[in-house]
């Protein structure tokens, strides 16, 4: 599997994102923090991509 097939496995619907290329990201890595200091996420509200980037 090529890089880039494995990243348009990602889906994107954050359309002022840099990386969002017809709804799929296109960073060469992501990263996924949890929000407001939690040790662990319950839900996905809980997470947030911090390699968002905007246009």
């Amino acid at each position: 599997m090529s890089e880039n097939t494995l990243k348009n496995k990602v889906k994107c619907g954050v359309h002022n994102c840099t990386y969002n290329e017809d709804k799929a990201c296109n960073a060469e890595a992501l990263e996924v923090n949890l929000m407001d200091g939690n040790d662990k996420a319950r839900i996905s509200d809980e997470t947030c991509c911090s390699t968002f980037k905007d246009k």
